[in-house]
């Protein structure tokens, strides 16, 4: 599992960075500005943040890494930097659910309504994140021009550009590559001894606030194996009439704050470390801060509405 993902995390940060380099020597920004204006206006961002948020949308480390590139460039600030990663929290949770099995695995094993109602608490609480990122954006950040070209360009990446770009790139992936495989295995071997019933324990006082039966803390002891695991269990339960389906979607919210935990633990710090420098613990902090807070106000509304 951590081979694979270090695999996957060196191709996809190879690719951000790459990506974040042949926009800057193309200029796409600005030929694609009809397409970013609103978002551009709306957010006070620059064109190249909203792109990194589209870029997002389909891979989530492959939008940071460019994100990050265009940083290491001088391109965008430290606070738009901020804004725009926890901006696209929602684009990164809609992906999830539109392009991986997530989505499809909860309604099949947690059935149509437990399953459709934490897919879409999923997205609010995500939703949530992006919201505030957006109007602190607009309330901190200074107004942004945009100006659209009436007869822009042709848009053509010529061999010439896309060798710039490469050749751009190598010098930043020289430097992340190798700190993020480091960070990325001793954080997995710390956690092979002992540190993930660290963060079970760490979770087990909001069950008993919350008055959620004990049973339910073998779906996150499975949520810890494989989501799809969890999802097994609680759909267990379900069945055989041991919990309620408010408990269930309560179950499972926590279990999500539990896997954001270890994926925060084991994942993203050395991601953004290993992208952003020193800002990376920065970003890391109020990332898992902000997701924290919207997941709790979240389960909230569960308990009031349900």
């Amino acid at each position: 599992m951590l081979i694979k993902y270090l695999f996957q995390s060196v191709i996809l940060v190879t690719v951000g960075v790459v990506l974040a380099n042949i926009l800057v020597e193309t200029n796409i920004p600005s030929r694609l500005s009809p397409l970013v204006k609103p978002l551009c206006k709306a957010s006070n961002l620059p064109e190249t943040c909203i792109l990194s948020l589209f870029t997002t949308l389909l891979s989530a480390t492959a939008g940071k890494s460019t994100l990050a590139e265009l940083y290491r460039r001088g391109e965008i600030t430290e606070d738009e930097t901020i804004i725009t990663v926890v901006m696209g929290t929602f684009p990164v949770v809609l992906g999830e659910s539109l392009f991986r099995v997530q989505a499809p695995a909860a309604l099949v094993i947690l059935g149509p309504i437990v399953g459709g109602i934490y897919i879409v608490l999923n997205l609010f609480a995500a939703l949530i994140q992006t919201t505030w990122a957006l109007i602190y954006s607009k309330i901190a950040l200074p107004p942004r021009r945009i100006q659209i070209k009436n007869n822009p360009e042709r848009l053509t990446l010529e061999r010439d550009t896309i060798k710039k770009g490469l050749k751009a790139s190598y010098p930043t992936l020289k430097k992340i590559i190798p700190l993020l495989i480091i960070t990325i295995y001793s954080i997995g071997l710390l956690l092979d001894h002992g540190l993930m019933n660290q963060i079970s324990i760490l979770f087990d006082p909001l069950l008993r606030l919350l008055g959620i039966p004990g049973e339910c803390a073998a779906a996150l002891a499975g949520q810890f194996i494989h989501y799809s695991v969890g999802y097994a269990i609680i759909g267990s339960f379900l069945t055989e009439g041991i919990i309620t389906e408010k408990e269930a979607i309560l179950t499972l919210l926590i279990g999500s704050m539990i896997i954001i935990t270890l994926i925060y633990i084991k994942f993203s710090v050395s991601m953004y470390v290993s992208l952003f420098g020193r800002l990376g613990i920065k970003i890391t902090a109020i990332n898992y801060t902000s997701s924290m807070t919207a997941k709790m106000i979240t389960i909230g509304l569960v308990l009031w509405l349900m």
